[in-house]
């Protein structure tokens, strides 16, 4: 069984792992793989490693997800028990023998990076060619035709369209993230979706939308969440339960879906600093397709008299995916790394 740990060249930045992954002090690590976790929100590959004295230690390094690896023609039989594993990466800050990993080489074969396009998968760039694409405006019932598949054009390297203001924080504001730390309480870390306005974004899982006379429902790729738009209904009831989604009603504005929402419970706006919202967050989102594009286009305005001294205006983007939703079924493995210590 080949093994060992060993000093690395210096990696390269990783400003979102870096709460959880050393990345100033990368190493090798040398093993014989036995299980492959493809799993959301992180998929990680597990291996025996041996020690200089003999003995077997139990390692797992973390990959990306298993929805982006999926589209660059990774699958859950990439890495196979039994096989040779050499790999760089950056050690857990609070956890030993768990890694971030950087690059691989399987059975002494052509290194790949953590996010390589595989030569034997199928990639897909996740973005349907619209070129000639014939999408009906309206569905037969009369409303505007916003069904379908949709991924993101506005989150991730390179996805610039779309803007949200800074968020100017009240003294209460201020106040409720006082002690938040991302490396222990990100909601992610909880499977938690952390709010409606980036978890229709986050990480380009591809959403869904479904329609009918009395409702939309909004599928987020992202943690599997669903959101209810009432077509039916005039006004909020008065005995909202708060919830992550809260309580929406829509209604039609020429060709724009206009959702109101309200009833939210106190949450998190801002995942990396902590920025909250308070059960007082009042959300209009306007949704309407783009059709010389074939995008969707939501422009939203945010407002929490409690938390926030501003109005928070946004818009996002997301083009027709050339892959359907696929259910996230989150699987948080990053164990006691991600653990706040006593």
């Amino acid at each position: 069984m080949a093994a060992g740990i060993a000093a690395s060249a210096a990696a390269g930045a990783h400003h979102s792992s870096e709460p959880h992954f050393d990345h100033d002090n990368p190493i090798t690590v040398e093993g014989v793989v036995t299980e492959l976790r493809f799993v959301n929100p992180h998929a990680y590959v597990y291996f025996d490693v041996m020690a200089d004295d003999g003995s077997i230690q139990d390692w797992r390094c973390e990959l990306s997800a298993a929805t982006s690896l999926r589209r660059r023609g990774w699958t859950g039989e990439t890495f196979q028990p039994g096989q040779h594993i050499e790999l760089t990466g950056s050690p857990a800050r609070r956890e030993d023998h768990v890694c971030y990993m950087s690059n691989f080489r399987l059975d002494g074969g052509p290194e790949y990076a953590r996010n390589a396009e595989l030569e034997d998968g199928i990639v897909t760039t996740g973005y349907l060619d619209t070129n000639g694409f014939a999408r009906a405006a309206f569905l037969d019932n009369g409303q505007p035709n916003l069904t379908g598949p949709w991924i993101t054009l506005s989150f991730g390297m390179g996805m610039s369209r779309g803007f949200r203001d800074p968020s100017e924080p009240t003294e209460a504001g201020l106040a409720a993230r006082e002690g938040y730390e991302m490396a222990f309480d990100d909601p992610i870390l909880r499977c938690h979706v952390y709010n409606v306005i980036n978890g229709w974004n986050h990480d380009r899982h591809v959403n869904d939308i479904y329609q009918s006379d009395d409702k939309i429902t909004l599928q987020y790729g992202f943690m599997d969440f669903v959101r209810t738009v009432r077509l039916d209904m005039d006004a909020h009831p008065a005995d909202i339960a708060p919830s992550a989604g809260g309580h929406s009603i829509g209604w039609w504005e020429d060709d724009v879906l206009v959702v109101d929402t309200i009833g939210f419970e106190q949450g998190v706006l801002g995942h990396r600093d902590g920025t909250a919202h308070s059960n007082q967050m009042h959300l209009v989102e306007r949704f309407r397709v783009d059709s010389d594009e074939q995008v969707l286009v939501r422009d939203y305005t945010l407002e929490d008299p409690l938390f926030l001294a501003n109005i928070i205006r946004g818009q996002d983007f997301m083009a027709m995916s050339d892959v359907p939703y696929e259910p996230y079924a989150c699987a948080e493995l990053s164990g006691e790394n991600n653990i706040r210590p006593e």
